[in-house]
């Protein structure tokens, strides 16, 4: 797609290396004109910086993950470092005073005297960097390179006049990590060269190096070449998609997966002169569209895989997106973002610089309001969303998916829901904690938050769910008429063949602004242990008595102010586990100590039943 388009239009006729929508340094009337709250806040910053010592980075602090798995120690000085550099140039372009550029200097100088800018997760040369043979271009080597790319851009020739040597280290720390391994290497599975599925590494790279061969590659023919590779690159990403849009990594992930392609493309529009442009493109539209379909309120998204419940969003980015693809309700959605934030989040960048400084710079986008819609199939990726009523916000929210157990950032979670109401969690998905050596080695689903127990799932003849793309949803059905949403898949296959499932069909029935009802039905071979039907909630479940309902025998649990559960056509015993929230992020997202699973356990041993689960407004 990207990569057409550049042959079609002749880059070499339309390629410029500037960066036409990021003022330089010498633009002394767009620097000035920045809200006053932004030029006090970087000046506030950069004070704090200046005449700061800048300390190499331990050798056993890098260590750290392969001794214990612990990367958060090494990446919050690393990471801090960066925003630091970037508080401390935006500064110094705000100000003009050369107050900030010995500070700068020291800094720079410290990040190029890194061994490796690759973090230790990222490391697969042992305890340490090889010393002797670094190429690996990972997510924060690029991150660095971009960041080192902007100083550069801003004040190369400022540090120029105080250190040559300075600025010359620039360039061959960015030649030497970022721009000779990119174009010179294949084998990084990002790429997409190799058999390796793409995920967020791809964009989010691609979209970094591009401001770094805009920026030093001073040789055309080769800046011609590396940017005809980010293409060839860039277009494995977005053929990984489905043609709705969705991303398969979940909200959390958004904004370093189709956000970042969108990075990518808004570089390529600068360095183009606007020639290269693929916004118009349905499947671009459906990427950006994504992020507000999935939104349920309050801050909260649907946060299927390695997710957090409140990922936000990049608002201003996509207030830009909307004008392109000339969607008011992407507009209308960062427009209510935006004003729940009130610049709260106002802070230097170290990631998605380039998306950050434009952001500086942007125009207000207003006059557009968002509607949530009622009801989206993400009919690729396998994902429902459906709300009681379009425009609101207020009332039951569902969302329920098929899809496989090998998605990026997978958990097992095939047949998987969450149930929202007035924006308030109801029945949830815990999301991830912190990542540690565990999160992406063997190990990965002896994690709880990985476990489809552990998710709003059953546990079939003694076992869960396993990983791996052989384990799916099949015969999945969707429609959407006289105000009923119905969802239905069989889910044998999402289990392991010794569970000995002949059929497992799970059906959502969901009449908006009345009930969501979920039937279960599965046939077994033979029946070694009890169903079990999990489910994970917000909120302390409170168990009422057997009470009479509909001439049926029912028991109730209320699961929130709002919202109580009704089950019957069988007889269980319910077991409620706490679950005390001792990671620093889960705790974070959910704002609270606990969360609590309820285990509904049938009593008698059954080859097959039906089994009905109504959730209803109190």
């Amino acid at each position: 797609m990207i990569y057409e388009l550049l042959k079609e239009k002749n880059l070499a006729t339309i390629l410029s290396n500037d960066l036409r929508s990021i003022p330089k340094y010498s633009n002394r009337e767009a620097w000035e004109n920045l809200p006053g709250n932004v030029k006090q806040y970087f000046k506030t910053e950069a004070e704090k910086l200046k005449g700061n010592q800048f300390i190499s980075l331990p050798a056993t602090m890098y260590m750290n993950f392969t001794r214990n798995g612990d990367r958060s120690k090494y990446e919050s000085v690393y990471f801090e470092r960066r925003e630091n550099l970037m508080a401390l140039t935006i500064a110094e372009c705000i100000d003009a005073s050369g107050e900030y550029i010995d500070t700068i200097i020291d800094l720079i100088w410290a990040v190029c005297e890194e061994t490796s800018w690759v973090v230790p997760a990222h490391n697969n040369k042992g305890e340490l960097p090889d010393i002797e043979f670094e190429t690996f271009v990972d997510l924060f080597s690029a991150e660095t390179g971009s960041a080192i790319s902007f100083v550069y851009y801003f004040l190369g020739d400022i540090i120029n006049q105080h250190s040559p040597t300075v600025k010359r280290r620039m360039e061959i720390e960015i030649d030497k990590r970022i721009l000779t391994p990119y174009l010179k290497y294949n084998h990084f599975w990002y790429m997409g060269f190799t058999e390796r599925a793409v995920n967020n590494w791809n964009p989010w790279i691609n979209s970094n190096v591009l401001i770094a061969f805009a920026v030093f590659e001073k040789d055309k023919a080769r800046l011609l070449q590396r940017i005809e590779k980010t293409a060839k690159s860039s277009d494995v990403f977005i053929n990984s998609y489905n043609s709705d849009g969705a991303c398969d990594e979940g909200p959390g992930y958004f904004g370093a997966a189709g956000a970042a392609l969108f990075d990518y493309l808004e570089i390529l529009l600068d360095i183009t002169n606007g020639e290269i442009n693929i916004f118009g493109e349905e499947l671009i539209k459906n990427m950006a569209r994504y992020i507000y379909r999935v939104y349920i309120g309050k801050d909260y998204y649907v946060n299927f895989a390695d997710g957090p419940a409140r990922p936000g969003a990049p608002a201003k980015l996509l207030a830009r997106i909307g004008e392109y693809i000339s969607d008011g309700n992407l507009i209308g959605f960062t427009n209510e973002i935006l004003s729940k934030s009130n610049n709260k989040n106002l802070r230097a960048p170290s990631f998605h610089i380039y998306r950050e400084l434009k952001s500086l710079f942007q125009k207000d986008y207003t006059g557009k309001n968002f509607v949530p819609p009622k009801v989206h199939w993400f009919d690729g990726t396998e994902i429902l969303i459906a709300r009681d009523n379009e425009g609101s916000q207020s009332g039951m929210f569902l969302s329920a998916k098929g899809g496989h157990n090998e998605e990026s950032h997978n958990h097992n979670d095939i047949g998987h829901f969450i149930l929202y109401f007035n924006e308030n969690p109801v029945i949830i998905d815990a999301g991830v904690g912190t990542y540690t050596k565990q999160t992406f080695s063997g190990e990965r689903y002896n994690i709880w938050t990985m476990q489809s127990c552990y998710h709003n799932l059953p546990a079939m003849n003694g076992f869960d769910q396993i990983a791996g793309k052989e384990y799916h949803a099949d015969d999945v059905n969707y429609t959407h008429e006289n105000n009923i949403t119905k969802l239905s898949m069989q889910l044998k296959t999402a289990y392991p063949e010794n569970a000995g499932i002949e059929s497992y069909i799970r059906e959502f029935i969901f009449e908006h602004g009345k009930s969501l009802v979920i039937q279960d039905q599965y046939l077994l071979k033979q029946c070694d242990a009890p169903f079990v039907f999990h489910l994970l909630c917000a909120n302390k479940p409170i168990i009422s008595e057997i009470s009479k309902i509909s001439e049926t025998n029912a028991n109730i649990i209320q699961l929130s102010e709002d919202i109580k559960m009704t089950f019957s056509n069988s007889d269980f015993s319910i077991d409620i586990d706490e679950i005390e929230l001792t990671d620093a992020r889960l705790k974070r997202d959910w704002q609270r100590d606990y969360l609590y699973r309820i285990r509904l356990i049938e009593k008698e041993m059954k080859t097959k039943n039906d089994i009905t689960v109504c959730f209803e407004i109190l």
